[in-house]
């Protein structure tokens, strides 16, 4: 009985580490968001290592990560599931990164939008902030930036929840 135990968990950690485990292409009719105790991450994220790099994360922090491959599947995430953060990567070439994020930050379902830049000055944060945005990591990402930073995220999320202005939307965003 402990033989197949063993190479079950063997597996999920060896899949985990190539990026398998805990980072799958988002569905549509999904309600990721329903476990409140676990931080759902969405990642429009365009270069492989990211991806597995985060993946990785999502694994070994207990998080749930979901991959989109465009700014209108994140945007379409960001309307209709409880998503506390969303990773946005600068460098893709679809769309003006200044549009998507004022858009995610301004869903309907408060989000936040953390942009991921090669370029992370004091210029660019007050643009992502201005727009909506939460924050700008720099690459290339570092673990412990990346952990940091969702974690801080998801704990404003938390508290802007409470909030007496979000009241409306949390209910709603339990309702699914």
């Amino acid at each position: 009985m402990w033989e197949p135990l063993r190479l079950l968990f063997s597996n999920v950690s060896a899949s985990a580490r190539r990026g398998e485990s805990h980072a799958t292409k988002l569905s549509p009719g999904a309600d990721v968001g329903a476990q409140a105790a676990q931080v759902t991450v969405v990642g429009l994220v365009a270069d492989h290592n990211d991806r597995r790099l985060l993946a990785n994360l999502s694994f070994d922090n207990g998080w749930i990560m979901h991959f989109v491959d465009s700014s209108a599947e994140a945007q379409a995430a960001s309307a209709r599931l409880r998503v506390p953060v969303i990773l946005y990567d600068r460098d893709l070439p679809s769309a003006d990164w200044r549009d998507i994020v004022s858009l995610l930050a301004s869903s309907s379902r408060p989000t936040c939008v953390i942009l991921i830049s090669r370029v992370a000055d004091d210029h660019l944060w007050e643009e992502v902030i201005r727009r909506g945005g939460y924050e700008v990591l720099s690459k290339p990402l570092r673990p412990e930036e990346v952990v940091r930073m969702i974690k801080l995220a998801w704990s404003f999320w938390n508290s802007m929840m409470k909030m007496p202005a979000y009241a409306g939307k949390r209910s709603a965003s339990n309702s699914l």
